[in-house]
């Protein structure tokens, strides 16, 4: 089920499609990312070429998903949710105002006594409130599965299947599971530095590292694995697409019609 993507043997090459642990994200800074550098082959051959490795950000999904996924969830769904729970208070006879000044909880216990409502749309009222709770309360990812199983399988089907242009999906990297890649998130680190990674860096050495996250347990930084062909090819054609755009002008808009006309 899983694809082969990842290359764990080979843990001596830093070259692109090289992945390496204690990888610094300001995203997450107490958590321990994966780097997968990008930076082009022949640059790395030619080592006065340039004095920086560029690297992506890749993200067990363990931790990416207490992090990135409520934002997508909240980007798609919360302003539906909201409008179908404001007409579901309409047609309780209440209004928005109402809801602000006396609170959910008080609005909600006068429709039930009341009877304001029917019993199924009180159960739905019920659950469009819990689902918006889920969403603004920065819930945990146990709590966002709860309400929007269906939604996550979406948005991880996406990433997935690369309709997603924000991330990059690797089945499974050993010992880190499943791994999402920032496509938009780019960090360098020193030439110098990167040369050491395939030997193992002992980051508790009281040395300074740029580019690698001193804060997390694991304090020995190495190679992981490499990205084999042509995944790196497609990630790296998917990251391209992000940033190599060229803007023109709009075309008129009245050009369609004007080239239907029929000469007379």
């Amino acid at each position: 089920m899983l694809r082969d993507m990842i290359d764990c043997a080979d843990d001596k090459s830093l070259t692109q499609g090289t992945i390496f642990n204690c990888a610094y994200c300001a995203s997450y800074p107490n958590h321990e990312t994966l780097g997968l550098v990008i930076t082009a082959r022949c640059d790395i051959a030619n080592k006065d070429k340039v004095k920086f490795y560029n690297f992506l950000t890749a993200v067990p999904f363990d931790i990416w998903k207490n992090k990135d996924l409520l934002p997508l969830i909240k980007k798609k769904n919360l302003t539906s949710l909201i409008a179908q729970l404001s007409n579901l208070i309409l047609r309780a006879g209440f209004s928005k105002a109402n809801l602000d000044t006396f609170g959910y909880k008080k609005v909600y216990e006068f429709i039930v006594s009341n009877k304001k409502l029917k019993p199924r749309e009180i159960i739905q009222l019920d659950t469009l409130q819990g689902k918006v709770d889920c969403l603004t309360n920065e819930s945990c990812y146990k709590d966002i599965h709860i309400h929007f199983s269906d939604e996550i399988k979406r948005e991880l089907n996406d990433i997935i299947q690369n309709k997603n242009s924000d991330y990059f999906f690797i089945d499974e990297i050993q010992g880190y599971r499943s791994v999402i890649v920032n496509l938009r998130e780019i960090y360098e680190l020193e030439v110098s530095i990167a040369s050491k990674i395939p030997y193992g860096i002992e980051l508790d050495d009281g040395k300074q590292y740029p580019g690698l996250n001193l804060n997390v347990s694991n304090k020995f930084c190495s190679i992981v694995g490499q990205v084999k062909s042509p995944y790196i090819e497609l990630l790296l054609q998917r990251f391209a697409n992000n940033f190599v755009r060229v803007g023109v002008n709009n075309p008129h808009p009245l050009l369609s019609s004007s080239i239907m006309e029929v000469e007379k």
